[in-house]
């Protein structure tokens, strides 16, 4: 079996960009992560990448003439192309881009019928897998590494003087990896750039595109497809979605719009000047699910929230208020009490922290962190005395990470959350914290 080599191949464009990729032979389900190193000219402006696939620990770089760029590979084990764009936006006009394309070998496992003892031998293109002996029965089971657009495989068997060689066709899926990235970002009023590249050059004709927030011009096919993208009136982010004809699902691209608003003087007589809108965005989320705490504090939660996203820092920090419900029951027998129903119900009020850890096409990750006060209600039924009811006001702490998949204006997401929030009275002793499960959406107007 071929061993993987961590060469670096380059792959130079007219951008004056050298990529190299390390390990060049990728195979999904073991390659964990792959280093793209881009070399640059001094004094370089800031380095963008876009993927058809998997995602980058960071998508933009800044500093230095080497910038090594970390590549997660996608959850799949069929083999595929990974298509990647690297480019420097540009002040005036369409970007140069360097487009790299890597191979990404899938693994599958081939069973082959024979004569019971043979010895088997698989060819994948120019690689050999094997020998593997069949057992009594004539079966073997050989591992594959196979290579995008390979479809079958050279089967030779050996018993003695028998030789056999066979083909025997491959259970590969037919892909087409397109990826699309919308630039500059944030794009300007007046519009920008949505770059579309594939496993080779492309036909414009069999390209459908749907731009939610805005139009777009097809202004240059060839290897890269790029089309002048200018954002509706008022719009305040611009989404492309790229579908070529028989490549299933289509590619996305998301980029916030940045206005700039003109004011006069009234007593000037100077030309207008210009003043950034920078506001601050509001959103609005809900989140449902389930808490698990220790003993019998796991319950329902839900909460409903408003959220503040700054202007600055690419829109990755955002301030949020959230309301929520908690709730946890017991009922059993306890010592004296003899039978015992305790319900406990809180309102949570909390204050938050949210920052984009993570951007994608239309996947982003967020972190969370923040605090607040759960007042809770206590009402305790047993034999024992007859009813208590009791009202107390505890403190609440959440470290959070969510997911978020965007289309259009709305996102559903995805958290897991961890909360502090002791909760004691002469009857109770509580935790309304817990490790949380939720899913929502997020509404932004």
């Amino acid at each position: 079996m071929a061993a993987s080599s961590a060469m670096a191949v380059p792959a130079p464009g007219a951008t004056g960009l050298e990529v190299f990729a390390s390990p060049t032979r990728v195979v999904l389900g073991r390659d964990k992560a792959v280093s793209l190193e881009v070399h640059v000219p001094p004094e370089t402006g800031a380095l963008r990448v876009a993927a058809s696939s998997g995602h980058f620990a960071e998508e933009r770089l800044a500093h230095g003439v080497v910038r090594t760029f970390l590549w997660t590979p996608p959850p799949v084990r069929h083999p595929l192309v990974a298509v990647f764009l690297f480019w420097v936006e540009a002040a005036d006009g369409p970007p140069a881009v360097t487009v790299l394309r890597l191979a990404l070998l899938g693994q599958t496992t081939l069973d082959v019928a024979t004569s019971p003892g043979a010895s088997v031998t698989v060819l994948v293109g120019e690689t050999h897998f094997g020998p593997v002996q069949a057992d009594g029965k004539g079966k073997a089971r050989v591992l594959l590494e196979v290579p995008p657009g390979v479809a079958s495989a050279r089967v030779l068997a050996t018993r003695g003087e028998l030789r056999t060689d066979a083909s025997a066709p491959l259970d590969v899926p037919k892909v087409s990896p397109h990826v699309a990235a919308l630039t500059p970002a944030p794009l300007p009023a007046q519009g920008g750039w949505l770059l579309v590249a594939g496993e080779g050059p492309l036909d414009v004709a069999r390209l459908k595109l749907r731009i939610e927030g805005g139009r777009a011009e097809a202004a240059e096919v060839g290897d890269i497809a790029r089309f002048r993208v200018t954002p509706a009136e008022d719009a305040a982010s611009v989404t492309a979605v790229v579908q070529a004809d028989g490549a299933g699902d289509g590619v996305r691209a998301h980029a916030e719009v940045f206005r700039v608003v003109v004011t006069r003087h009234p007593a000037a007589e100077a030309p207008p000047a210009s003043v950034v809108d920078a506001p601050w965005r509001p959103s609005l989320q809900v989140l449902a699910g389930g808490v698990f705490a220790r003993g019998d504090n796991s319950g329902p939660f839900g909460a409903l929230g408003v959220a503040l996203t700054a202007p600055g820092w690419e829109r990755r920090l955002a301030a949020e208020l959230e309301v929520g419900v908690r709730a946890a029951s017991f009922q059993g027998t306890v010592g004296s009490l003899g039978a015992v129903r305790s319900q406990v119900l809180a309102v949570p009020v909390l204050v938050s922290a949210r920052v984009e850890l993570l951007r994608g096409a239309a996947l982003s990750l967020y972190g969370r962190a923040g605090g607040g006060v759960a007042p809770f209600r206590h009402r305790l039924q047993s034999d024992f005395p007859a009813e208590v009811k009791e009202s107390k006001l505890s403190g609440m702490g959440l470290l959070a990470i969510q997911g978020a998949y965007r289309f259009g204006r709305w996102s559903a997401l995805g958290e897991l959350r961890g909360a502090w929030a002791p909760a004691s009275t002469p009857w109770l002793d509580a935790q309304l914290g817990g490790v949380s499960a939720l899913v929502g959406m997020r509404f932004e107007p």
